[in-house]
């Protein structure tokens, strides 16, 4: 970053706001990493149980995503529930290119994981179809939760003036 590039991300009067938004998406993913393993785990173990398959596997899954989101909520404990004044975003540009480049991101996420998931529908055998169909499940349900996570950061730095601003009233 250069001096004038300093200079104009401090005189943006977005910077306070997409500060608040990237603090709390940090805080978001801390835990939502956890439960991209949490939700596949639970799909696996569902489709395993109605198919008459040993669910462990997508218990065990469940449980240690689970444990990761426990985990990671409890880090950033102390920072979700601050009321100090987040730090000023100094990444402008980066900030304004994942507003334009996220919601293409989005939709392409989102054919991908319907075409993967049809593929693989498509292209098993017959025969091990039902015994593969968790995996299958387990595969699209990580798709789209990593998608989900994309799309909700996507809505917080585009809501990030009107967020910060309510968060700035709860704080008084």
């Amino acid at each position: 970053m250069t001096l004038g590039d300093a200079a104009a991300v401090a005189t943006d009067p977005r910077v306070q706001a997409f500060g608040y938004a990237q603090r709390r998406t940090w805080v978001f993913f801390a835990w939502w990493y956890g439960a991209v393993i949490t939700i596949p785990g639970a799909v696996d173990a569902g489709l395993s149980g109605l198919l008459g398959q040993d669910p462990e596997r997508g218990i065990f899954t469940m449980a240690l995503g689970a444990g990761l989101s426990a985990l990671g909520w409890l880090v950033t404990l102390g920072v979700r529930f601050s009321r100090k004044l987040p730090k000023p975003a100094s990444d402008i540009p980066r900030v304004e290119q994942a507003l334009r480049t996220n919601p293409l991101a989005i939709k392409v996420s989102v054919i991908v994981s319907v075409v993967i998931v049809a593929a693989l529908i498509l292209f098993i055998p017959e025969g091990k179809s039902h015994e593969l169909l968790p995996i299958i499940g387990f595969v699209g349900a990580t798709l789209m939760s990593i998608t989900g996570g994309l799309a909700y950061s996507t809505s917080v730095l585009k809501n990030s003036g009107e967020l910060y601003a309510r968060w700035l009233e709860r704080r008084k």
